[in-house]
């Protein structure tokens, strides 16, 4: 088989979830012709999906070098950028997307949390809501929109957005385990934002017993999220409930996270 037919059958694998076999024959493709496009930014996306986010940097990177004018490379290589805590290299290369394909809607969307990590509610906003012009349909988009919206207190807004993300999680047709567990972290952000505490609480809660934390981000369903987040969460339901004991347990388990990097 020529490097062609090795990517294309690499490729259909990598569809179907079948990730050994497609990154063995994406390997074997780039054995053929070494320049071949698509097979690094394959190779990316496998080593994306399994956190094994050096690798996924260096193939990104590498199928850029090779297609410079790749949309999907730059913003999946701004993805990395973002995990890695290289916010201002994500900003670059989210714009160098943006200058290949103007209003591109995920370009759009990693601009709006970017900017939301960065604390600049306004510029966030306006990213995500040219994200949401792009697609009505995209969780995160929704996630991200219900958190800028209620530190600038638009409670309207806020609900808007919060029935948009059930709606969203609702119509997911069939949920992987991880998939799971990230509408698990985003429905419990949401019901603390509306104050629902218990409701929080049982989400993560779940979410502490079905994952070991481990202070990274990790990315599913298109969204961005933290692990160690979710204690900072919990800690802050405990605290709102009276529960100080509890809260301060959740703490010490925070410290000794942070004092390890990802």
């Amino acid at each position: 088989m020529n490097a062609e037919e090795l990517l294309d059958i690499g490729l259909t694998c990598q569809l179907k979830g079948q990730l050994e076999k497609a990154e063995d024959y994406l390997k074997k493709a780039l054995v053929q012709d070494p320049k071949i496009r698509g097979a690094h930014l394959g190779l990316g996306d496998i080593n994306l999906k399994q956190s094994r986010f050096d690798i996924a940097k260096e193939m990104y990177t590498k199928e850029i070098a090779l297609n410079p004018r790749s949309v999907k490379a730059r913003i999946e290589l701004a993805n990395v950028n973002i995990i890695k805590g290289e916010e201002d290299k994500a900003l670059l290369n989210f714009e160098k997307a943006l200058s290949l394909s103007s209003n591109d809607w995920r370009a759009c969307k990693g601009m709006g949390y970017v900017y939301f990590l960065k604390g600049e509610l306004s510029k966030a906003a306006g990213w995500l809501k040219m994200a949401n012009d792009g697609n009505e349909e995209d969780l995160a988009v929704h996630f991200w929109l219900t958190l800028v919206y209620f530190q600038h207190g638009l409670t309207t807004q806020v609900d808007t957005e919060i029935e948009k993300v059930k709606a969203i999680c609702r119509n997911i047709e069939k949920f992987t385990d991880k998939q799971e567990l990230v509408v698990a972290y985003v429905l419990g952000k949401v019901a603390v934002i509306q104050g629902k505490h218990k409701e929080a609480i049982k989400y993560l809660e779940d979410l502490r017993k079905r994952i070991k934390i481990k202070n990274r981000k990790r990315i599913e369903l298109g969204l961005i999220y933290d692990e160690t987040d979710i204690l900072k969460t919990l800690a802050e339901v405990y605290d709102k409930s009276g529960e100080q004991a509890l809260s301060n347990a959740i703490k010490k388990e925070i410290a000794g996270l942070t004092q390890k990097s990802f």
